[in-house]
């Protein structure tokens, strides 16, 4: 419980913290509310390319929702890994929480970018 508590008084991690707070509302909203299932019963949700072009891999609109979910599960996982290791050590708990803060952000791109081709 000490550690709990010194983990959510330092003033970096609390920054981490709220930043990923901030991002998973971001990111979850914008999926939530930019992605219509209803012009497409198919979406874009990967990009390969080819030797001879580009090419498009449709599925599913759950495969987008799953980033959302991803997102979600990221950030809970980051928070609760980082008050685990915040009492072995300071800076591995803030490595998983910026780490954490990254791999949001960059999820949060790829479906703004996934979305924007539909």
């Amino acid at each position: 419980m000490e550690t709990t508590r010194q983990f959510f008084h330092d003033r970096l991690v609390l920054l981490l913290t709220a930043a990923i707070a901030v991002m998973l509302v971001v990111g979850v909203s914008l999926i939530l509310f930019r992605f219509d299932v209803s012009k497409n019963p198919t979406t874009i949700v990967a990009w390969r390319p080819n030797i001879s072009g580009a090419s498009y891999q449709s599925g599913k609109p759950i495969d987008i929702y799953a980033l959302a979910v991803f997102m979600a599960v990221t950030a809970c996982a980051a928070i609760v890994l980082g008050a685990r290791t915040y009492q072995i050590k300071r800076y591995i708990s803030i490595f998983v929480l910026a780490s954490s803060l990254l791999l949001i952000i960059l999820t949060t791109i790829v479906a703004n970018a996934l979305i924007s081709l539909q």
